[in-house]
């Protein structure tokens, strides 16, 4: 063996001691990326534990509700259990008001277990989901941040980059997805609220992470979706009364135009009538 083979197979005998001292040191670092962590940053803005309905069922107990197995499988692929008519993800879905539930396809069996048994654990002594705000926000506040003539306080981008909502000047972005109902999907004020503190989407959680929302903020928002809700039905309710306006109309315009061709049509009728009965 020349100086050079030796020189490389101490350079890997060193690599692979270094790789291994740096696992032996991130190995407690990784195990504090447990069902805590994973829980606050993927299913809070969702689900309470004890706190009530947000976009998503409080989870408290929910270990006694289906089997653990059960639960894993649904966090990887809530569709597939749907698509099956599985009668427990359809009375969800139904809760939900047919909300999805995103897929964690990468969810390992260790850490859905460390989720099961936080949960389990805040159960036992679950309590409302903090921090969120409880002051009725101002809606002009909420179009303002949306559109983005006021800015985020955290330095985020304003909704109206990625998104569109009823009631408001121009289309808006196309990237997501229509926020016109997100209020009533979500379930109200604090389902909404909730999804604002910890957006759990991929593009949503890595813009926000380090630019989160202040609770000032995600009141406001959470008062304009409210009336963006109003212009979504006013908008079905408009044209569904111009219908009835043209129909009307054309119905007293069709009456008037009969009566016109046929203002003097009844009196000739009547008059040859009349004649043919006096001639005979």
């Amino acid at each position: 063996m020349d100086a050079s083979d030796r020189s490389t197979r101490a350079d890997s005998a060193r690599t692979n001691l270094l790789c291994c001292v740096l696992m032996l040191l991130l190995t407690p670092a990784l195990a504090q990326q447990s069902g805590d962590a994973y829980y606050e940053q993927n299913c809070s803005s969702c689900h309470s534990i004890g706190g009530g309905y947000l976009a998503g069922p409080d989870l408290k107990d929910v270990t006694g509700r289906a089997g653990r197995q059960w639960l894993l499988e649904f966090m990887r692929d809530p569709d597939s259990k749907v698509a099956a008519r599985d009668a427990y993800a359809l009375k969800l879905r139904e809760q939900s008001q047919g909300m999805a539930m995103p897929a964690f396809p990468d969810l390992t069996d260790r850490m859905g277990e460390e989720v099961l048994r936080y949960i389990e654990s805040r159960s036992e002594g679950s309590h409302p989901q903090p921090g969120l705000p409880h002051a009725s926000g101002d809606p002009e506040v909420g179009r303002a941040l949306f559109i983005g003539t006021r800015q985020l306080s955290g330095g985020g981008a304003a909704c109206m980059a990625c998104h569109q909502a009823a009631g408001l000047p121009g289309t808006g972005g196309k990237l997501g997805p229509d926020l016109t109902l997100i209020r009533q999907r979500l379930g109200g004020e604090r389902g909404l609220s909730a999804w604002l503190q910890r957006p759990p989407t991929p593009v949503m959680s890595a813009i926000y992470r380090e630019k989160q929302l202040t609770n000032e903020e995600i009141a406001a928002l959470a008062a304009f979706f409210g009336t963006t809700l109003e212009h979504s039905e006013q908008a079905r309710e408009n044209p569904r009364t111009a219908v009835q306006l043209t129909g009307v109309g054309m119905s007293l315009l069709a009456v008037l135009v009969a009566g016109f061709v046929w203002r003097g049509r009844s009196r000739g009728v009547r008059g040859t009538i009349v004649g043919k009965r006096d001639g005979q």
